[in-house]
């Protein structure tokens, strides 16, 4: 029978055996949602490379330019109302809240578009800084 203990005891086993294949590949996998009943369940999961090149780069900029920004925000820390936060996906899907980061608690927090332009200083603050970023080699 599936419940919640039984889960949670696979899924760390899954994880043990996945962070070696995370080493060997240079990727980070993540579980998504779970759904479940006393016969079965299931789960999502995501594979993202750790590799940083230019056709990464690029993709992640197209999505950023999809949603409104002029440049990539991925990465990008902001000071928010309960404090600081890094942003760490965008989810395209979601138009409503589609960025995603993560706050000095280590929780992940959904915002909409408007409201991380007018956090990180709007567009001229965020080409300015991506520039920066750029010049310095960072």
């Amino acid at each position: 029978m599936i419940n919640e203990t039984k889960i949670r005891s696979i899924q760390a086993k899954i994880k043990k055996a996945i962070s070696q294949i995370e080493s060997e590949e240079n990727v980070k996998i993540e579980f998504g949602k779970i759904n479940y009943n006393s016969a079965f369940y299931n789960t999502s999961m995501k594979v993202t490379t750790l590799v940083e090149t230019i056709s990464v780069k690029e993709t992640y900029e197209r999505i950023c330019k999809l949603l409104g920004f002029t440049q990539n925000v991925i990465g990008m820390e902001f000071e928010g109302r309960n404090g600081k936060y890094k942003i760490t996906e965008i989810k395209t899907k979601n138009r409503k809240y589609p960025v995603i980061a993560v706050g000095s608690d280590g929780k992940s927090y959904k915002f909409p578009v408007s409201m991380v332009k007018s956090f990180l200083g709007g567009d001229k603050k965020i080409n300015r800084d991506a520039n920066l970023e750029k010049l310095l080699g960072m």
